[in-house]
């Protein structure tokens, strides 16, 4: 049974055969831009909202962006099928683009070398659980979210603020940590965004703070089951504060030294929105 699969310039590979050049941006810079998209029932699901982040990604960073939809939709269905799922299991699909190679060592984005339309993108394929188990965060205190940087708009391959805060949590005996922004601001975990169920109303703190528009919170704003706000860290223990993306919808139980006393069904919620 294949656990992983990767393609790359119209192979299929091992992921641990996947070799990207020394002087790929993506690699050298993290230069670059992704999406994750769960497939459930040998599908990959909001595909459509995905590419359409994705594009929106590479029009903030100037990114020349060569993927044809049809040819993406293809790959991805052939990486589905040598999967071989069952219809009741779950895996995921990693689309990554870099911006290029250089030809030399400069930083400078007029040295990329002409490229073939897909050299540039490599899928990597996994076999996945969904997962749903419960979390405490940390609110860090070495990072802050830039809610006026064009990075905090897209996702790229540069996780390193999301590394050092995991770090910090972990150190402090967390799962996971929480960023403010510049001005204390709440705005999203490590690799999620925030929803918060307070006085019987879902909220999600707004664009403006910085946080990744992420397609599991668009999806609760399209179907009017949450609503963005200016939200500060000032938690109350009947809050229900849930850490969401494609692939996970987690409860935290506990931000700081404060427990969070209420339970909430996660998985029944996260069907919700992917149904």
């Amino acid at each position: 049974m294949i656990e992983t699969l990767g393609w790359y310039k119209d192979q299929w590979l091992d992921l641990d055969r996947i070799f990207i050049t020394a002087n790929n941006r993506g690699l050298k810079f993290a230069d670059g831009i992704f999406e994750t998209i769960l497939i459930k029932e040998n599908k990959p699901v909001l595909f459509d909202e995905h590419l359409k982040r994705l594009e929106k990604s590479s029009k903030i960073l100037n990114i020349n962006l060569k993927i044809n939809k049809l040819t993406l939709q293809q790959l991805i269905n052939d990486g589905i099928r040598k999967l071989s799922l069952q219809n009741d299991q779950f895996a995921s699909v990693r689309i990554n683009y870099s911006r290029g190679a250089n030809k030399d060592r400069t930083l400078r984005i007029t040295s990329t070398v002409e490229t073939k339309d897909l050299d540039n993108l490599w899928l990597e394929f996994f076999r996945i659980k969904p997962n749903f188990s419960p979390i405490s965060v940390f609110i860090s205190q070495i990072e802050k979210r830039n809610e006026f940087s064009l990075i905090s708009k897209c996702k790229t391959f540069s996780y390193t603020q999301a590394i050092q805060i995991l770090r910090e949590a972990n150190e402090k005996s967390f799962d996971d940590s929480i960023l403010l922004n510049t001005s204390g601001e709440l705005c999203c975990g490590s690799t999620f965004n925030l929803l918060i169920k307070r006085n019987n109303q879902w909220i999600t703190p707004r664009k403006e703070s910085g946080c990744l528009e992420g397609i599991m919170v668009a999806k609760a704003l399209k179907l009017k089951l949450v609503k963005e706000e200016l939200i500060f860290p000032e938690f109350q223990d009947d809050d229900i504060i849930v850490a969401i993306n494609s692939l996970s919808c987690r409860q935290i139980h506990q931000v700081n030294d404060l427990k969070l006393r209420t339970k909430f069904d996660p998985i029944y919620f996260w069907d919700l929105l992917y149904n």
